[in-house]
């Protein structure tokens, strides 16, 4: 190799050396790692920032259990000292926020930083991703993180607590609606404006395109409409006008974000058809003769104290069921909380025996659209939950199933409304397939503990 070969090899080295040590520190998301503190009594003064945890016990993973039962409160605390360089705020440039990151939590939490509260959630099947906002950061200086955990004897997080860049499916906040109409009323050759609601959380505004798919109960597509759209800081409502000629109509709302590379969708339903209900009697007969045969509910008449707590069931219990908050788990995975499937199942029963006995037409529309509508929010594949793909059949999601199936079948049994029977059937065969003994098949006994 000639000298001058040698010289220009030596150079280039020379400055790639000096490129890597010299270049700009790149701050990378920050990982909690570490020992915590534990304490298993419960106080609110646990939560401030400067409380002294001195004398609490060390806790080198995030698990614990209590396997011999010996601790009665269900409650614990951790707390860390985090040191917070302010080379992270190159992460906060690309989005304005971050965010802290824990995964799954046994059970539920409430997440203190610097005597603030950043975050809390009740349910132990859902993801943490808690924002932090700049000005909730004491920058190169050591920061307090303190979570209150309620538990059932066992806790533990599923991932490494992470600082990071907030990204839109975490500043991004979501809801449907009717502009100047009643969501609950009937919308069959009726011009609507059906709104999109985006929160935005982040202190930038973005721009990007927005589409809604119309589709009706059996999931044929019937009007897609596409929109450039700009969504400020706060509140933003976009617009799709139509008329729908069919009396149910499920919408997948897509919004892009090209300046995020981002892309979510989220799904709104509306209508109902007022049946005209007749009765139908099992589709399979029982296998065991009945010895009792009760009155029909319709024949029966109830008076006197007994029968003004069932007029009050209807009137200030039933008829007042937030319909909106049992079926925003299946309409858009995953729910608010691990049980909130069961809810819309048993509301249907009750409501399906109320109605039988009364005859009550505001309970029969609340019944027709509640059904409806959970049958629109089924998968392909006969799923009916309210989790996200990768915790199908943990938890109370095979309990919850129960429940639709048993609503389901008794709104079919009074109405005669065949899509109800062919929702139930599909969960059946769904619960039969992935169920058993078979190569494959999981274990229903160890399917979470209900």
């Amino acid at each position: 190799m000639n000298s001058n070969y040698r010289k220009k090899w030596g150079t280039l080295l020379c400055g790639c050396i000096l490129l890597l040590f010299c270049h700009p520190a790149r701050a990378q998301p920050m990982l909690l790692t570490g020992d915590w503190k534990i304490s298993f009594e419960d106080k609110a003064a646990f939560g401030k920032a400067d409380y002294n945890d001195t004398q609490w016990e060390s806790l080198p993973k995030l698990t614990w259990s209590d396997d011999i039962k010996k601790t009665a409160n269900r409650v614990l605390w951790i707390r860390k000292k985090v040191f917070i360089p302010s080379s992270l705020k190159s992460e906060l440039k690309k989005t304005g926020l971050l965010v802290l990151s824990m995964g799954k939590i046994l059970q539920s939490d409430n997440t203190y930083l610097n005597g603030k509260v950043i975050g809390a959630t009740g349910s132990g099947d859902s993801y943490r991703n808690y924002l932090v906002n700049v000005n909730d950061i004491l920058w190169d200086q050591e920061n307090q993180l303190a979570i209150r955990v309620g538990h059932w004897g066992n806790f533990r997080m599923s991932e490494v607590p992470t600082f990071k860049a907030a990204s839109p499916a975490h500043f991004f906040k979501y809801g449907t609606g009717l502009k100047e109409s009643d969501s609950k009323a009937a919308i069959v050759n009726k011009a609507h404006v059906y709104q999109l609601y985006v929160t935005n959380l982040s202190p930038k505004n973005v721009g990007g395109q927005a589409t809604a798919e119309f589709y009706n109960a059996a999931g044929k597509k019937l009007h897609t409409i596409q929109k450039d759209i700009q969504l400020q800081v706060g509140k933003n409502a976009l617009d799709f006008a139509y008329q729908s000629p069919v009396p149910l109509v499920k919408i997948v709302y897509t919004i892009s974000l090209p300046a995020y590379g981002f892309t979510t969708t989220w799904n709104g339903v509306f209508g109902y058809q007022n049946l005209v209900y007749r009765k139908v009697t099992p589709v399979v007969a029982y296998k065991a003769p009945q010895q009792y045969h009760p009155a029909n509910l319709n024949q029966q008449q109830v008076t006197g104290w007994l029968g003004e707590k069932l007029t009050a069931n209807i009137q200030q219990r039933l008829r007042k069921a937030d319909e909106d908050a049992m079926l925003a788990g299946f309409i858009n995975r995953p729910g608010s909380h691990s049980w909130i499937g069961e809810h819309i199942g048993k509301f249907l029963e009750a409501a399906c025996n109320a109605y039988d006995n009364s005859g009550d037409p505001a309970l029969k529309s609340q019944l027709d659209r509640s059904a409806q509508q959970l049958i629109a929010a089924q998968l392909p594949d006969g799923y009916l939950g309210t989790y996200e793909m990768d915790s199908h059949w943990t938890s109370w999601d095979v309990w919850s199933h129960r429940y639709d199936m048993m609503g389901l079948l008794r709104y079919y049994e009074l109405s005669g409304f065949q899509p109800a029977l062919n929702a139930s059937e599909k969960i059946g065969e769904l619960i039969m397939k992935t169920f058993g003994s078979e190569a494959g098949q999981r274990d229903i006994v160890k399917a979470g503990g209900h």
